[in-house]
């Protein structure tokens, strides 16, 4: 289904988006102030507008209110970063992304009521970190409350002949939500299940938890 967005902002961070969504084939309206930024990604836009972002008659024009989201990247001004963000919801913007470049930024977007702030460098400091620290780790996503969906890949340790699914130490608090092997998924696998190395184990659970099984793969 195509979707229109608005991307306001076309540093690094928001281009890259816009173009992705592009890639997707939905509707991107390009926002920047900054004539040589736009006139770079203006070919992948749908619509490529030089502009203002803290006019709020020049935002109105634009008719935020029509699109399904709308995401901020003025990571260069926190004062026009939180202006826009603030324009941005006062007309109607049904879903607003802003991007964040400090804790205190953070703060102040959700204080205007931000429906997703996001933090790129940080979460990926964050997944550098993980990966670093327990090589097994591929990906993870962060559901809240201490849970997280990991997933892991087998190491070739676990030898030729290859522990069974239900020989791994899983925790009672771990659960097994699909086992990769190539481009097999498969959804519900059983304990009986031999596991090789480059196997990707998806699991939820506590951090904690699962890193204390990734030592084991």
């Amino acid at each position: 289904m195509h979707r229109q967005f608005a991307v306001i902002g076309l540093g690094y961070f928001g281009s890259t988006v816009a173009r992705e969504l592009r890639r997707h084939d939905h509707e991107v309206l390009g926002v920047d102030a900054d004539e040589k930024r736009l006139n770079a990604v203006a070919d992948l836009l749908n619509q490529a507008v030089i502009a203002d972002p803290t006019d709020e008659h020049t935002l109105q024009e634009l008719g935020l209110e029509q699109y399904d989201a709308v995401l901020i990247d003025l990571a260069d001004s926190m004062e026009q970063s939180l202006i826009c963000a603030l324009l941005a919801k006062e007309l109607g913007a049904r879903e607003l992304w802003v991007k964040a470049t400090s804790d205190a930024h953070h703060k102040l977007l959700s204080r205007l009521g931000v429906d997703h702030i996001v933090h790129p460098e940080y979460d990926l400091g964050v997944r550098v970190a993980e990966s670093l620290a327990y090589h097994a780790m591929v990906d993870f996503i962060h559901l809240g409350d201490h849970q997280f969906v990991v997933e892991l890949e087998v190491s070739a340790r676990l030898g030729d002949d290859c522990q069974q699914l239900d020989q791994l130490p899983i925790d009672d608090d771990i659960s097994v939500i699909a086992l990769r092997k190539g481009k097999t998924l498969d959804r519900q696998p059983s304990g009986s299940t031999r596991l090789a190395a480059g196997d990707h184990l998806v699991l939820i659970g506590e951090l904690s938890v699962l890193r204390k099984l990734g030592a084991h793969l």
